[in-house]
């Protein structure tokens, strides 16, 4: 079906080509623009996912981080205060561009952390199987330019044939290959594993190498792909996938210093408190609602700290704060562009995390947990230098590790790699095209009905008005698991899940289900990789309605 409209499309545009030559009466010269403004005014979409952001890291969501250009698309749009991802990246990457459970599109497992008797079976190929299509596929075949500039994290072990972004339906992109690299150059940030940059199909040395930060670099691209195609009239499909703000936290300058000092002087458990109450200013709360107590990690009040500590941990806040407001000034760019340009009506804009917060290791620890050479961790160390002042700086290589969740996932327990809410509930930001899905009045922008990465890409096929095929290139695809968020974000519907409907997930030995407002977790005492600390092989169960900290375990 894809295949015949785009065929119709060509012939389309070869007939008006042919009448701009030999001419045709009025009449029906009109009917042809006519026919050719309504191609270009299928919606564009704009997807713009940032790496490792908690539920509170953006103005929208309660942050003091500055975030002035998400905050006017919320203002614009909505905002989604029950959206559900996977744990960690790769995982949570492909269910966002296929509409489908990661297992099945091939990532049962990040490759860095497949398990021995993982390896070679059917779900854990590690990229992107053929049982499934991309959202850049499907459109690309419908007409649409597709653009990727960001992180891709969905081939494997450096390039397998066959899995780029070129090779799943994207026209043109830029990508640093694997899960992170450092944020100023093309340096490894955990020994031993590889940093690979395409352009294409072709591996290309890193742009700006060592001098040009990568949220402005990825920017620059996607900015320069969209102006290069932009006459044609042809409507896009742009993805922009950060790196911001995955681990090693480092950022420019400008702005570390201001955080620093607010951060010092307010410590990580008000600044936990401050997020939670604009959260209820902005209605996402009760306003009669208590900040839950975390558990996981426990609190650490900042005042049993010593100085040197508070200085130390004000400066890791602060540099991952500049980080996101880097971010949010890249977003404007190309919003801007949008405007300048008259696209910006037309454009469905979203903003999401892949996962949430950072991992539940501090970056010493996890260099050592993750399976690499004692030899070659010892070895990159000595090239690291995390002092306090250069803490940020291409030379430096931190993250927050689990204390950092006090203030990122704020009200959340729970971090990167788990399914408690801290690790799969982040922050989304729609703001819709005007002529696709126009929302009922309403005198306030939060949707909080629940929502999951799955529902992304049927979300995208409602809004192109595309069906998608039962085949795809000789491959039988999967049907779609997610449901189209649009009725929920026009406020026809409260919730496209019933109460009864169960969603279930697994990753690392770690499974989730929920149901309504209920969620079971079950973490694995022994899990292969390593990679959470906190297993006991219990079930546990949460009413998330009135308990969203995940305080009272009701399994019993």
């Amino acid at each position: 079906m894809l295949q015949n409209k785009l065929q119709l499309l060509s012939i389309c545009v070869i007939i008006v080509m042919v009448v701009g030559l030999i001419g045709l009466p009025p009449l029906i010269k009109s009917s042809f623009a006519a026919a050719v403004a309504a191609q270009a005014k299928r919606p564009n979409f704009l997807m713009i996912v940032g790496d490792d952001f908690g539920y509170s890291d953006i103005g929208p969501f309660g942050s003091e981080i500055k975030t002035p250009n998400l905050d006017a698309l919320a203002k614009d749009g909505k905002i989604l205060t029950d959206y559900h991802t996977a744990p960690t990246c790769s995982p949570g990457r492909l269910s966002l561009l296929t509409g489908v459970d990661y297992h099945i599109g091939g990532i049962g497992t990040m490759y860095e952390l497949i398990a021995p008797n993982q390896v070679g079976k059917p779900g854990y190929e590690t990229y992107i199987d053929n049982n499934v299509a991309t959202t850049a596929e499907l459109l690309k075949a419908a007409g649409y330019h597709t653009f990727l500039s960001g992180k891709w994290h969905l081939s494997g072990n450096g390039i397998t044939p066959g899995t780029l972004p070129a090779d799943r339906g994207f026209e043109r992109s830029l990508t640093l290959v694997e899960d992170g690299a450092n944020h100023f150059s093309s340096a490894e940030y955990i020994p031993g594993w590889k940093v690979t940059f395409a352009e294409g199909n072709k591996t290309v040395p890193r742009p700006g190498n060592g001098t040009i930060y990568d949220a402005d670099m990825f920017t620059d691209k996607l900015l320069s792909y969209l102006n290069h195609t932009r006459a044609d009239g042809k409507p896009f499909f742009a993805y922009l996938a950060s790196q911001v703000a995955h681990t090693p936290f480092q950022a420019p300058r400008d702005n570390i210093e201001k955080y620093y000092n607010m951060y010092r002087s307010m410590g990580w458990d008000k600044i936990r408190e401050q997020r939670f109450e604009k959260q209820k200013e902005l209605g996402i709360w009760p306003s009669n609602m208590s900040l839950p107590v975390p558990h996981l990690p426990p609190l650490q009040p900042w005042s049993t700290l010593s100085p040197l500590q508070k200085d130390y941990a004000a400066r890791i806040l602060a540099v991952h704060a500049a980080m996101i407001e880097n971010l949010d000034k890249n977003i404007g760019r190309v919003v801007q562009y949008l405007k300048n340009t008259g696209q910006y009506d037309n454009t469905l804009i979203m903003f999401t995390s892949d996962n949430g917060t950072s991992e539940p290791f501090e970056m010493q620890q996890f260099k050592y947990a993750s399976g690499v050479n004692l030899a070659d961790a010892k070895a990159f160390d000595k090239t690291v230098n995390n002092t306090l002042s250069n803490l940020g700086n291409a030379s430096s290589d931190f993250n927050y590790g689990p204390w950092g969740s006090y203030v990122a996932s704020s009200p959340f327990s729970g971090f990167k790699t788990s399914f408690y809410e801290g690790g799969i509930r982040v922050p989304f930001v729609v703001k819709a095209p005007k002529s696709a899905m126009s929302s009922i009045p309403s005198s306030s922008n939060v949707v909080k009905g629940y929502a999951f990465v799955n529902d992304i890409a049927p979300t995208i096929y409602q809004i192109a008005n595309i069906t998608y095929p039962a085949t795809y290139n000789g491959h039988p695809m999967h049907p779609l698991m997610g449901k189209s968020l649009v009725p929920l974000v026009q406020g026809k519907v409260d919730q496209v899940y019933p109460a009864n409907e169960p969603l279930g997930a697994e990753l690392f030995n770690s499974t989730a289900v929920r149901m309504g407002d209920w969620q079971g977790i079950h973490i694995g005492g022994n899990t292969s990789s390593n990679i959470h600390p906190n297993g006991t092989d219990v079930w546990m169960l949460y009413n998330l309605a009135n308990d969203p900290g995940e305080e009272k375990n009701v399994a019993a």
